[in-house]
């Protein structure tokens, strides 16, 4: 029986503005927000056939964030039905830029066959759990401000603990990956009470995204206190998906 793999890629930042096919997109007529002011020339072809290359039918594909530049549903589903042409299972949890969701039950009602949105939860991929929220600028960070941030700060580490609250009392002796769209360490912030909470519930890997330049060059990966943290930001992968288990 042929193994399965679990994939990761983030920040697609992908907004067309009408159903496309995995092919021939005009990039002058059905791109909302155009990527090439940032280098990203056609990056929807280039993660298109690196995908293709790679991803199976029945692998999964972890993505954590940034997916849609969409302000509503009606136009991040032409995004999403983009996605759904590729190949695998797709989970998705949210970043900072996912301004068309609001309700995870109403998300969840109108994702293609074959996605899964978590957020505070968890799903389970090839026998691991796999655990979501979006996270937050850390104390330390120097855009960190008390007065705005800290509140939004302690309430997503509280979401990441009702998810693995809930995955271990599930499944307990399963392996644990946790989907991050922020970096749960900086190198302004060496600690975090994300990290605490993955290191108390045994967690085996922290992927993210968010970080893209300059500041990828900054992103802190390896083996961290057991933790593997790898930053997953398409353009910090060359628009590949990479292959995590």
């Amino acid at each position: 029986m042929e193994k399965l793999s679990i994939f990761a890629i983030s920040d697609l930042h992908l907004s067309f503005n009408k159903p496309v096919g995995l092919y021939d997109i005009d990039a002058q007529h059905d791109i909302e927000k155009p990527m090439s002011k940032f280098g990203w020339n056609n990056h929807y072809d280039i993660i298109r056939d690196h995908w293709l290359k790679l991803v199976s039918t029945d692998d999964t594909v972890l993505i954590p964030g940034d997916i849609s530049w969409a302000l509503k549903w009606e136009q991040a589903q032409y995004d999403f039905g983009w996605i759904a042409e590729l190949p695998g299972k797709k989970v998705f949890s949210p970043g900072n830029h996912e301004y068309y969701y609001h309700s995870k039950k109403k998300i969840r009602n109108y994702l293609p066959k074959g996605m899964e949105w978590i957020d505070a939860d968890y799903t389970c991929v090839e026998g691991v759990v796999v655990a979501g929220t979006r996270g937050w600028m850390l104390p330390g960070d120097p855009n960190f401000q008390i007065e705005t941030d800290q509140k939004i700060y302690e309430r997503q580490v509280g979401r990441l603990q009702l998810a693995l609250e809930a995955a271990q009392k599930d499944y307990p002796d399963l392996p644990k990956i946790v989907m991050l769209h922020f970096p749960p360490l900086t190198k302004h912030a060496s600690e975090s009470k994300f990290m605490e909470i993955m290191r108390s519930y045994h967690v085996t890997m922290c992927i993210y995204g968010h970080m893209h330049g300059k500041s990828a060059d900054e992103a802190i990966q390896g083996e961290i206190d057991g933790i593997e943290l790898r930053l997953v930001a398409c353009d910090a992968l060359k628009f590949c998906p990479i292959k995590i288990r």
